[in-house]
C-alpha cells in the first residue's frame, strides 16, 4: 500500500469536512451525507454532498467535486503534498516515515505542473471577472436612484458584493479550481475574458512605459 492509499484509509472524508470548517455536516444515509460550503460563501446545507464509504464529495453549486485531498485544497488551498500531509496528520500517520512511491511523485509533479501553467490565466480570469463584477454593481446601484430604471431587490447587491469580495481573496488552488471550473463549463466565456484581461495589462504596461519616456 502507497502512502496516499495509507492515508487515505484512516480518514473519512465526512471528519475531514468537520476538521476543516469547524461544522457537523448532516447525515443523509449510511455513508452519505450533506452540508454547506463556507469556503465559498454558502450557507445552504445541502449545497455539498459527500460520501463516507466512497470518500469523495460535490458541491451541487459550483459543481466541483472530487476525493479527501480535493476538499482539503479546496479549503485550505495549497499544493496536493501540503493537502496530503494535513490529512495524514488528522488520521495520526507517520507521514515523514513513509517514502512517497515514484506513481505519487510522478502524479504530483504533473499536477503541479498543470497548476503552474493555469495559475496566470486564472490570475486574468480573477481580474476580468472582478471588473465585470463591479460594473454590474455600478449599474446596480443606479438603478436604485434612476426611476426609469428597474428597481434591482437588495439581495441582489449584496450577493454580487459578496461575489466579487470572493474573486478578490482567491489565490492559489482555490483560484485554480475556480477558474478551472468556469472554463470546463463556458470555455468561449473564460477564454474570452482571459484574453481581454492580458490585453488590458498590455495596455497599462505601454502606457506607463510611455509616462516614463516623457517623464524628466
Amino acid at each position: 500500500m502507497s502512502a496516499v492509499q495509507d492515508v487515505l484509509s484512516r480518514v473519512r472524508i465526512s471528519d475531514v469536512y468537520h476538521a476543516l470548517t469547524g461544522a457537523a455536516p448532516r447525515r443523509a444515509g449510511q455513508d452519505a451525507w450533506r452540508a454547506a460550503a463556507p469556503w465559498r460563501g454558502g450557507d445552504s446545507q445541502d449545497s455539498v454532498s459527500g460520501n463516507d464509504a466512497r470518500g469523495v464529495w460535490h458541491d451541487f453549486v459550483s459543481g466541483e467535486c472530487g476525493g479527501i485531498l480535493d476538499l482539503v485544497q479546496r479549503i485550505r488551498g495549497g499544493n496536493r503534498a501540503d493537502a496530503l500531509r494535513y490529512a495524514a496528520d488528522l488520521a495520526g500517520v507517520p507521514l515523514d516515515n513513509k517514502p512517497l512511491s515514484a506513481v505519487d511523485r510522478a502524479r504530483w509533479g504533473a499536477e503541479r505542473r498543470e497548476f503552474e501553467r493555469d495559475l496566470p490565466a486564472a490570475r486574468y480570469w480573477r481580474r476580468a471577472s472582478v471588473t465585470l463584477g463591479e460594473e454590474t454593481l455600478v449599474s446596480l446601484k443606479e438603478a436604485l436612484f434612476d426611476p426609469t430604471l428597474p428597481r434591482p431587490e437588495m439581495a441582489e447587491i449584496a450577493d454580487m458584493t459578496r461575489l466579487v469580495a470572493r474573486w478578490r481573496r482567491m489565490e492559489g488552488a482555490e483560484l485554480v479550481a475556480e477558474y478551472r471550473s468556469w472554463r470546463d463549463q463556458e470555455p468561449c466565456i473564460t477564454a474570452g475574458m482571459v484574453h481581454a484581461a492580458r490585453n488590458c495589462e498590455k495596455a497599462e504596461v505601454r502606457a506607463l512605459l510611455r509616462y516614463l519616456e516623457a517623464t524628466p
